[in-house]
């Protein structure tokens, strides 16, 4: 329990950092070996840039967790003070249709290139699994975005 517990509070955290050390660490190789080795690695930048497009993805669903989107910072600013969060319930509930729209359309896509095999250049990988990443991300901003809004209620109910 305790592990589900900090997944639940680190996954964004931990995944994010896994992202940005593997990008760090496949361009420093690349860069080494183009100017010390003389050699080129495509696949290495092909990775990286997999890489870098998940931990965007991943960075949402911690922004989404934190309330730190832009959407959020917006609403909280303009409005006045009493229907600030309506607002914002009004705006995740469109975010979240939005959501399910683009997780439905990530699982097509994913389905159709399972079918019809598209492969990365330089690795041979089936780009399917790279395009994983829009149900998974999408499904775990809208996961967090209803986290985000029971514990606001939560909260809401104690202070009343």
């Amino acid at each position: 329990m305790k592990v589900l517990r900090f997944l639940e509070r680190n996954f964004e955290k931990i995944a994010a950092i896994f992202f940005l050390c593997s990008m760090v660490g496949l361009l420093s190789a690349v860069v080494f070996a183009r100017f010390a080795l003389n050699k080129g690695f495509g696949a290495a930048i092909e990775l990286d840039r997999m890489a870098f497009v998940w931990l965007v993805y991943i960075a949402a669903g911690f922004a989404a967790r934190e309330g730190a989107h832009i959407r959020l910072a917006a609403a909280s600013s303009i409005w006045p003070r009493k229907i600030r969060r309506h607002v914002r319930l009004l705006a995740d509930i469109i975010w979240l249709a939005f959501n399910i729209v683009i997780i439905k359309g990530g699982i097509d896509v994913v389905h159709s290139m399972f079918i019809y095999r598209y492969e990365s250049p330089a690795l041979g990988w089936s780009m399917a699994y790279v395009y994983m990443l829009v149900p998974i991300s999408f499904t775990l901003i809208s996961i967090r975005v209803i986290q985000r809004n029971i514990q606001e209620f939560m909260q809401q109910q104690k202070s009343s």
